[in-house]
């Protein structure tokens, strides 16, 4: 059975190393789709890594069949071109999905669209040699996704959740724009917290980079919020992160699911590539 491999090319190392790991893997992969904005950052860079991966698979003579997807930056116009790509999809297709370089939003788009046709997907990740001394700037506007905002239950508080990491100016932003009743931190590295612009934020340590990608503590802990509060819940640590948080919302429809683009990103955002994650996940049982 031929399979399809999505992936959202950057200018990271990472990004064109990790898909010449992607392809070795799994030779079964005879369609790539490569998902981009229009006018992205970092442009130049992005369209050489492009470009290399398309002459090393000439190079390595493996055939592969390239298709590339615009998202348009319109949240609703980017949700639109999502559903019509996944809409025209294969149905019998195995499915992988390499979110070493894609936006949350987009890797929630694209499961939610996902599940309307697959049983299942399986998520690539590559880890970086290391990061740069700073990763963004200049957080936007945080936004809910949509179709993803959550049910509110009058006369309950409201508690959000931030799976935090590396980039602390989003979490902040994110505490400062909802204000929230209660905020709770899952911390995803070993770098010590902050007050994240709240006061007596709940701390707890996550190990992320485990078998269920912190699956199981993640659920836990939003299973024990939904008793008593209404629930935002952001993935801002490590990218895997985004995946074990749609695997809660699939489980508890009522949480919103809560994400802050940003303005600007450091061209030397990491370095190097490390090992290789992947976790299959259950799109419908």
């Amino acid at each position: 059975m031929n399979s399809i491999l999505v992936i959202f090319p950057s200018w990271e190392e990472r990004s064109l190393f990790g898909f010449l790991r992607d392809i070795e893997k799994y030779p079964d992969v005879k369609k790539v789709y490569l998902l981009e904005f229009e006018q992205p950052i970092h442009a130049k860079e992005i369209a050489s890594n492009i470009y290399s991966m398309q002459n090393e698979c000439k190079t390595r003579k493996i055939n592969l069949e390239f298709l590339s997807i615009t998202i348009p930056k319109s949240d609703v116009e980017s949700w639109r071109k999502i559903e019509s790509f996944v809409r025209d999809l294969d149905n019998k297709a195995s499915i992988y999905v390499d979110i070493t370089t894609m936006p949350r939003n987009i890797i929630w788009t694209l499961l939610f669209f996902f599940r309307q046709k697959y049983l299942k997907a399986t998520i690539l990740y590559h880890k970086p040699e290391k990061y740069g001394d700073w990763l963004s700037k200049d957080p936007d506007t945080p936004q809910l996704l949509f179709k993803h905002s959550g049910v509110i239950e009058f006369g309950k508080p409201t508690t959000l959740f931030v799976l935090s990491g590396y980039d602390e100016d989003r979490a902040i932003q994110l505490v400062n724009y909802y204000e929230p009743q209660k905020v709770i931190v899952g911390v995803c590295n070993q770098r010590e917290s902050s007050s994240y612009g709240t006061e007596n934020p709940e701390i707890i340590n996550i190990e992320i980079h485990n078998e269920s990608w912190g699956y199981d503590v993640i659920e836990s802990k939003i299973k024990i919020i939904l008793e008593t509060s209404n629930l935002m819940v952001a993935s801002l640590g490590p990218k895997i992160s985004s995946i074990s948080v749609y695997q809660c919302f699939m489980k508890y429809p009522q949480i919103a699911l809560a994400y802050v683009p940003c303005k600007e990103f450091n061209i030397d955002y990491s370095k190097g590539i490390k090992e290789m994650l992947v976790k299959e996940i259950v799109l419908n049982d």
